[in-house]
């Protein structure tokens, strides 16, 4: 039997049928469904969406409201509350980043000082929020308009260093340093003519020549403010390649601080993720994906922290895990927080095991994923092989 409910009414275990409304205005991309999770429950009250139809057949919602019932179901309201309290902070905070980020641009572009203050205000605001909910000021930071996409890039890039900077465990003060560098990184594009910054196609030879002058273009309008030496570096140096191949200087390796070497990752990851004229946004997943097959474009150690500290790995990627264990990481359609690995190796053991699924979202990927190791140094020579067999869903242990 189907009903009509207004989205208010909509409970955990109610099975959806359809959803009313424009196909674009809907949070998922499911027809139907099961809500299973609070994160989906409030997704779908804090969407434009009006009323659902309901499979009331399918659906497991309990007879009646006894008291552990009433518990959990003001447990979930609860939950959904400070999950919609969360998602009116971060769309504050960066509506507010974007504004004063727009002021210290233009301030610069006249040869002024950026506000200091304000500006190191954004950086503790940023920080706070991801203190409150990470993954959702990180997924509010894809959100982004493209009249003002150069001022919510830099509030994008400062929030994922200063999240990065945490994951690799910095005091707090270099933390600081590095969301100030994210902030300011691109400024030098205030100085590129519109028309090459949103070009919808490909760059001539002489645009492309004027848009690699912004690192440094940037660095000079920066040098006589009060911007610490680290936002300097990262101004100047983020698009340099670990191989050499960057630019403006052609820096390689160790000559790349790690400032640089963090915002150059930063500054792409939240790059290829955005839409802009020329291009339409990569999922999170395909965007670390491209990035860990440019060979020689980032530091692969660092680059494997980035993905720790945003929780999005490759299909595909090895990782050795503080059990003791190898896990593949495996797709799970564009339930992107729902990505699972598979544990098919044993290390101390040196054996191939019945592959067993765990969830990242069950477990503290910080602490639990240590690297992503070169599968010959545990002697898995057929690494190829157990890949493509894992991808299956078959058991790389049978015979």
């Amino acid at each position: 039997m189907l009903k009509r409910i207004p989205v208010t009414d909509v409970t955990l275990g109610m099975y959806i049928h359809a959803i009313e409304g424009p196909w674009l205005a809907q949070p998922f991309w499911r027809p139907r469904f099961r809500l299973t999770s609070i994160d989906q429950l409030a997704e779908l009250r804090e969407s434009k969406v009006k009323a659902v139809v309901i499979d009331l057949a399918r659906s497991n919602t309990p007879p009646k409201a006894d008291m552990a019932t009433r518990v959990r179901r003001a447990q979930t309201r609860a939950a959904i509350e400070r999950r919609a309290a969360d998602f009116r902070a971060a769309r504050h905070l960066t509506n507010d980043a974007r504004n004063v980020m727009r002021g210290a641009f233009d301030a610069a572009n006249r040869g002024e000082i950026p506000n200091s203050v304000e500006i190191d205000s954004v950086v503790q605001s940023i920080t706070q929020a991801l203190d409150r909910n990470r993954s959702m000021l990180l997924g509010m930071m894809r959100l982004k308009k493209s009249d003002s996409y150069t001022y919510f890039h830099s509030v994008a890039v400062g929030t994922l260093m200063i999240n990065f900077a945490r994951e690799l465990g910095l005091p707090e003060e270099d933390v600081r340093m590095m969301g100030l560098g994210g902030l300011f990184h691109d400024i030098g594009k205030i100085r590129i003519a519109k028309t090459v910054l949103n070009k919808p196609g490909k760059l001539s030879a002489e645009e492309w020549d004027e848009m690699r002058r912004h690192p440094e273009m940037g660095h000079a309008l920066l040098l006589d403010g009060e911007v610490p030496p680290t936002a300097l570096d990262v101004c100047l140096h983020h698009h340099e390649k670990v191989d050499g191949s960057g630019y403006p200087f052609g820096l390689a390796g160790d000559q790349i601080s790690l400032a640089a070497r963090m915002g150059a990752i930063c500054d792409v990851y939240d790059a290829l993720t955005s839409e802009r004229p020329y291009k339409a946004a990569c999922a999170p997943v395909a965007a670390v994906a491209a990035m860990a097959s440019w060979a020689g474009h980032f530091d692969p150690d660092l680059l494997f922290i980035f993905m720790k500290s945003v929780c999005v790995f490759p299909v595909g990627m090895l990782v050795r895990l503080r059990s003791g264990h190898l896990a593949m990481v495996r797709d799970n359609g564009r339930q992107t927080n729902r990505a699972r690995l598979s544990v098919f190796y044993d290390i101390a053991e040196q054996r191939l095991l019945p592959p067993s699924e765990l969830f990242l979202s069950d477990i503290d990927v910080s602490a639990a994923m240590l690297e992503s190791p070169d599968p010959l140094a545990y002697g898995l020579e057929n690494w190829p092989t157990i890949k493509e067999t894992l991808l299956e869903g078959l058991d790389p242990s049978a015979p």
